[in-house]
């Protein structure tokens, strides 16, 4: 429960410096969405030693963004990744095991490229997912960790972009594999 609260008045923190100081003039929100595999893994003790079963689902995640840039020049833009909030769920059954990812990070931006309108773009966010898994019952437990996004992808132009990103949690029971496609307001 600490981790949350600190995490939240991290992001409000951020938020009010993002709104008051002049140096966070540029603010962009993204919407995103992505397919791709959750991979699940436990581990339990065997007839002879440890033994782990991995699962992967075919998975999708929605998610929000709101950053803000914070260095531009002529070959490198960051933006903070002020506050990043995604679902993640297994196409199957949506509802049953759910994952609440609330992440801050940075992404770097190459120069254009193929005239004004591509570049490149790698992110690093990390916060805390919390499990939501529903049992024979419909009683739901949870489950919380760190967790680690990283990204590679293309700015298509100032609004569309597509790339690659694996999720991580610390708990080591989850890695999701995911190709995004994000809008930009």
């Amino acid at each position: 429960m600490k981790a949350i609260k600190f995490f939240v008045a991290a992001m409000a923190m951020g938020l009010a410096m993002s709104a008051n100081a002049k140096i966070f003039e540029n603010n962009h929100f993204t919407v995103d969405a992505s397919v791709g595999a959750k991979v699940t893994s436990v581990t339990g003790l065997g007839f002879f030693g440890p033994v782990t079963v991995s699962n992967t689902d075919a998975a999708f995640s929605l998610g929000a963004m709101f950053q803000t840039e914070i260095l531009s020049t002529n070959w490198i833009t960051l933006d903070w990744d002020v506050f990043r909030f995604a679902w993640v769920a297994p196409f199957n059954s949506p509802g049953d095991w759910d994952e609440l990812h609330f992440k801050t990070g940075a992404r770097a931006y190459s120069p254009t490229f193929a005239g004004d309108h591509l570049r490149g773009y790698t992110n690093l966010d990390m916060g805390y997912v919390l499990g939501l898994a529903k049992d024979w019952n419909d009683d739901v437990s949870t489950a919380s960790a760190f967790g680690l996004d990283w990204g590679i992808g293309i700015q298509l132009n100032k609004k569309f972009s597509f790339g690659y990103t694996l999720q991580f949690e610390s708990n080591g029971k989850s890695k999701n594999h995911f190709f995004t496609f994000g809008y930009t307001f």
